[in-house]
């Protein structure tokens, strides 16, 4: 045991001497300041050191003096070409003088120098520094795909510094990765100024993660300079790492639909991955302005193995708006063994609704009047969709109410986003309450698309007292359709457009208009206006 340590002791004695048991003519010195010229008592600072030029002699001998702290620690008269060299043993921060130029500049006449200076070089003990390079085969892997399943390293290292380095040692750290083939650890005896290595090979196995991942692959380099210091350098390489188990879901509709026609929607799941995945979460959404025809349900939970497709849901849609509508996601989702979440979104496919889209609705200034006062009935209809419409809306006069002035209804082509009115005068009875009927309104448009609309019913109270409630359509709304459309909303459009309709005179009490029209001269109508605007 004795022994052992006394052999140890020996050792590192032996290192510690053959570390500094060096002289300056095995210095590879490295320029730290290239040229300065000092005159008569100058001095420049250089790693720590002072150096002055002391005095200069008429022969062009200059005095240079090094010194630290104020202490001299080397001093000499030198010559263009001459060297002033001092050797710390204890920090080994070497330094040496070079003399480039004298001028003594002596006068002619006195034989004085005048302004004398010398134009130095300082050099200071090179040390070894290191340029690592790290190549990847690529930047990317990805486990699920039989080319990328091993990452293939190749390292060098160059001594780009300036002094020999001994005992160079390299270590690589593969973030936590597998090693197929290669060391981590290489050490090569030295390395000259300017030397490069041989290049490494090294083989990593591509992990399996449940994420993508950022994996640093890191190289530290290190060697020791001619007094035993370490030098040490690090780089690093990035690799992205595909995760071991992706679910791809695919929702599929159709470009483009009319107001009558209805839309499939078909929702599959794939397992892109490694590994079989249970309990996933699966759920989907409707469009907005879109009813779901099918009784299915829009969740579930699944499982699937490594590799697996299976169809998700199937339904169709039918349109109550017409435009253009992104689909909502639909989102799986399971818990990994490590305890996290992971979501999933499919793509969101987009489809255009064609059609009019038309709403009646109908309103009083006040649901409250006296007998014999007379109530203004406002009827609007909008077309809210993106295809032109002939529209005949017609309005039914109650049975114990006097007609007095206005339009019972309209028949024309309301253009896309545009909306027209029509209004009449009554004169409520004596008799109590009367109900104003709900307005009907059929259409057609250029694609023979047809339907019929129904307003809301107005509610209207009579009675002898003075207090009014204003109304404006809130009674009774029901604006729901009766052939081929569902409809939309009653929102009252700002543009409002009155219109002659084909309502009766002021004296014809109870003129009603049959609803409906014929669809070959509402077509007639609206094929006309389009050759019209297309001409101008």
């Amino acid at each position: 045991m004795h022994s052992r340590l006394f052999l140890s002791l020996l050792l590192i004695c032996a290192m510690a001497t053959t570390a500094s048991a060096y002289t300056l003519d095995d210095i590879e010195w490295d320029t730290s300041i290239d040229s300065t010229t000092l005159h008569w008592g100058d001095s420049v600072e250089d790693n720590g050191y002072t150096i002055t030029a002391e005095d200069f002699q008429k022969d062009e001998h200059v005095y240079i003096s090094i010194s630290q702290s104020g202490q001299t620690l080397k001093h000499g008269a030198l010559l263009v070409g001459d060297n002033l060299e001092y050797r710390d043993t204890e920090e080994g921060k070497d330094i040496r003088v070079h003399v480039n130029k004298v001028e003594v500049n002596i006068d002619e006449w006195t034989g004085n120098m005048e302004d004398p200076t010398a134009e130095i070089q300082i050099d200071n003990r090179g040390e070894p520094e290191f340029d690592i390079s790290i190549e990847t085969d690529r930047d990317e892997y990805d486990p699920r795909i039989n080319s990328e399943t091993e990452i293939e390293v190749t390292l060098n290292i160059k001594n780009d510094g300036s002094a020999k380095a001994e005992d160079v040692q390299f270590t690589v750290d593969p973030a936590g990765m597998d090693v197929v083939e290669g060391d981590l650890t290489e050490t090569i005896s030295s390395l000259e100024i300017d030397e490069t290595t041989d290049e490494y090979k090294l083989t990593l196995k591509v992990p399996h993660l449940w994420e993508e991942t950022d994996l640093d692959i890191v190289v530290t380099a290190g060697g020791y300079d001619l007094n035993g210091e370490l030098h040490e350098n690090e780089e690093s390489e990035t690799v992205t790492i595909a995760p071991k188990v992706e679910l791809m879901i695919t929702k599929s509709i159709p470009e483009e639909i009319y107001m009558d026609e209805t839309a499939r929607v078909s929702v599959s799941i794939r397992n892109n991955g490694l590994y079989h995945v249970g309990d996933i979460a699966v759920e989907d959404e409707i469009f907005d302005h879109m009813e779901l025809l099918d009784d299915v349900a829009l969740n579930k939970k699944i499982s699937l193995e490594a590799g697996e497709t299976i169809k998700l849901f199937e339904y169709s849609l039918k349109p109550t708006k017409s435009g253009e509508f992104t689909a909502p996601g639909t989102v799986a989702s399971f818990k990994a063994p490590n305890g996290k979440t992971y979501e999933y979104d499919s793509n969101e496919p987009e489809i255009e609704i064609n059609g009019p889209v038309i709403s009646v609705t109908q309103s009083t200034e006040t649901l409250t009047v006296r007998p014999s006062d007379e109530v203004k009935v406002s009827v609007k209809v909008s077309n809210k969709g993106n295809r032109d419409a002939s529209v005949n809306a017609i309005s039914e006069i109650p049975e114990d109410v006097t007609f007095v002035s206005g339009e019972t209804g309209l028949d024309q082509v309301i253009p896309k986003d545009e909306s027209k009115s029509y209004n009449y005068i009554i004169r409520a009875g004596n008799d109590g309450n009367f109900t104003v009927p709900a307005v009907r309104a059929s259409f057609i448009d250029m694609e023979n698309y047809k339907g019929e609309r129904v307003s809301n019913i107005l509610q209207v109270n009579v009675t002898n007292t003075s207090t009014q409630e204003t109304a404006t359509g809130t009674s009774n709304k029901d604006d729901s359709q009766t052939s081929d459309d569902d409809g939309d909303d009653n929102s009252i459009f700002s543009d409002d457009e009155s219109n002659g309709g084909s309502g009766s005179g002021e004296n014809n009490e109870n003129n009603k208009v049959e609803p409906g029209f014929g669809a070959l001269m509402a077509i007639f109508v609206l094929a006309g206006i389009y050759v019209f605007g297309k001409k101008r």
